[in-house]
Order: structure tokens, then sequence, then C-alpha cells
């Protein structure tokens, strides 16, 4: 069902998503994510075109409408737009907290710690996302960056931080240091929570 501009407000997340996809497949959706909002941040193309309903072309659409969402997302939540503390890093990266699969990015600073770009470096499964100081540092050096800092969320909504996460920042901050850019922080998110591993003394 299509609305007119002015009732709009009055559908739902599901009628507005059947604009796209239709709605027995936006439902089947919701059935498997829980909310409109969980398909927008956990939809991936790959996946999506599997489904009754989505070929390539609908898969890539709503890609496009999900990283819309996102933009849109961190444009109304005040995003800071330097690294002063952890919770900035939180407040920049909140929307992690809704995933269902475990990502790692990477925030690129200058010399006055201002965002010189993001970067998601992997997507892995419920629990692990593969990554390495190669894949890090490569688009560090080319940005000229003076130090970054490392994010990853915990689907489980559990913010500390297992064996595997620390080392895996240890070896990142050894790595920085060969290639003399500075690893400020590896912030974790969790479900309306966060542990900074800087605050914890691993850095």
């Amino acid at each position: 069902m299509l609305y007119s501009p002015t009732c709009l407000t009055k559908a739902t997340d599901e009628e507005l998503l059947s604009a796209i996809l239709p709605l027995s497949t936006v439902q089947e959706l919701v059935a498997e994510y829980g909310t409109v909002r969980q398909v927008l941040m956990n939809s991936y193309p790959d996946e999506m075109k599997k489904l009754k309903g989505i070929g390539p072309v609908k898969a890539r659409q709503l890609q496009y409408v999900c990283e819309l969402a996102k933009r849109l997302y961190q444009a109304t939540a005040e995003v800071p737009f330097f690294i002063r503390s952890p919770k900035d890093i939180y407040t920049r990266m909140v929307d992690m907290q809704y995933l269902m699969q475990e990502e790692f990015r990477v925030i690129f600073l200058n010399t006055k710690i201002g965002i010189m770009a993001e970067r998601t470096i992997s997507k892995g499964t419920l629990n692990a996302a593969i990554v390495s100081p190669r894949d890090v540092f490569h688009r560090a050096v080319k940005l000229m960056a003076a130090s970054i800092v490392l994010v990853h969320n915990h689907p489980s909504g559990d913010p500390k931080p297992s064996q595997e996460d620390l080392n895996l920042t240890k070896k990142m901050v050894e790595a920085g240091k060969v290639m003399d850019i500075a690893v400020l922080d590896h912030c974790i998110i969790g479900q309306g929570t966060y542990v900074s591993l800087k605050e914890e003394g691993v850095l």
C-alpha cells in the first residue's frame, strides 16, 4: 500500500519498507530480525537476495536505504567530529549496538584528533570478526593518519572483552608502533553500554 505524503506519518515502519519490498517479505524480515530498525542495521545484499521477493536489484536498493538510514541517524544524533574521550567513540558508533553480527571498524584521526575517515574492516559471524594489522594500517598510511581508534561490537550485548580482544589489541598497538601510528583506544560496543580498553588499562 502506498500512502499519500500527508499520511506517511501514520504508516507503520513495515508499511513504509513495503514501498520497496513486498509486504510478505518485509514481514519475513521483521520476524527474522525483530524490528525494521534491526533489518536496516543488519541487512547484507548477499543474504537479502536469497529471500523470496528480493533479487539482486532489490537487494542493492535495500542496501542504499540502509546506508541512508545510518547516515541520517548519525546526522541527527549530534555525532562528534573529534575523539576526546571513549564516550565520543561510543556516541559516534552507537549504531553498532543494534548489529546482529560482529563488525570491526576503525576511526582515522589527524594530529588534532579530528576524524579524517571511518572504515569497516571486517564483518564477521555472530561472535567473531577476522582482522589483520595489514588491513587496518594500509588505510591509515594512505590517509597519513596520526592515530587510530579501534571499535567493534559484541552482538550478545555484553561488552566485556574476551582474551581474543585483548590479544588483538596488543597486536595492533605493536604494529602501530612500527608504523608510527598510535592506537588511542579500542572500544567494545554492547547493548546501551561500552568498554574502553584504554580506561581498562590495556593500552
